[in-house]
């Protein structure tokens, strides 16, 4: 289980598409929620082994944003195993089994 932050453009792009092609289920992550869900639709159209990328909306200039994808991640899939995020903040947090 992958998260990635800004996912859906540039070298985030390319990170998720090639995990995904690795069969690692990934969350792509970005602050716009239309465009996050167009990339996701890309991605999992562009012949993967199996469609496995999916999409949370993540803004991290939002306090409130991190604890929703935490929650949801928390709920769906029990743990984290990769973070992929471009830049560092002071707002991460994570989630450890």
């Amino acid at each position: 289980m992958c998260s990635c932050y800004r996912g859906n453009k540039g070298i985030g792009f390319d990170i998720c598409h090639h995990l995904a092609l690795n069969n690692i289920q990934v969350i792509l992550t970005a602050r716009n929620e239309s465009r996050g869900i167009e990339t996701v639709n890309k991605l999992n159209d562009c012949g993967l082994p199996i469609p496995n990328v999916i999409f949370h909306q993540l803004d991290i200039q939002d306090r409130n944003s991190m604890p929703y994808l935490v929650q949801f991640i928390k709920t769906h899939f029990k743990k984290l195993d990769i973070l992929v995020s471009k830049r560092f903040t002071t707002h991460i947090y994570f989630v450890i089994n």
